[in-house]
């Protein structure tokens, strides 16, 4: 999507959620609940990643299985087909731990920027 900022050029829509974040999410989604894809994509949309790509989700489930921070065990205990059940290893939760202090310094510089962005002039001039 294209906007045209103050000085009528045409730019990029801001794309303020950076790829990666996905991870943190799903290791915390992992945290409270063991589960499959499919389960996990719904979680998701609680915190806003609505409408994710599977292929997305699933390849970044197979990259923390990789990385040692996830297991996947097939549950075959329900009726219909095996589902790659996703549990979080001792490894993911110590790299959640380290996200966490990440996003919460994010957290800080993001509070300190929408309070500069709410008392610029020209906000106090819109309010006029």
């Amino acid at each position: 999507m294209t906007t045209e900022n103050s000085n009528g050029r045409r730019g990029q829509e801001a794309n303020a959620r950076p790829r990666n974040w996905l991870q943190p999410f799903l290791l915390v989604a992992l945290e409270h609940w063991q589960s499959y894809g499919y389960e996990l994509m719904q979680r998701l949309a609680m915190f806003g990643f609505e409408g994710m790509d599977p292929g997305s989700v699933y390849r970044t489930l197979r990259q923390l299985e990789h990385e040692g921070l996830v297991r996947s065990d097939w549950d075959t205990t329900s009726e219909g087909p095996a589902r790659r059940m996703y549990s979080l290893t001792e490894a993911g939760r110590a790299y959640l731990s380290t996200w966490a202090s990440a996003l919460k310094a994010h957290q800080s510089m993001l509070e300190r920027f929408f309070e500069m962005y709410s008392s610029a002039p020209s906000k106090k001039k819109q309010s006029n």
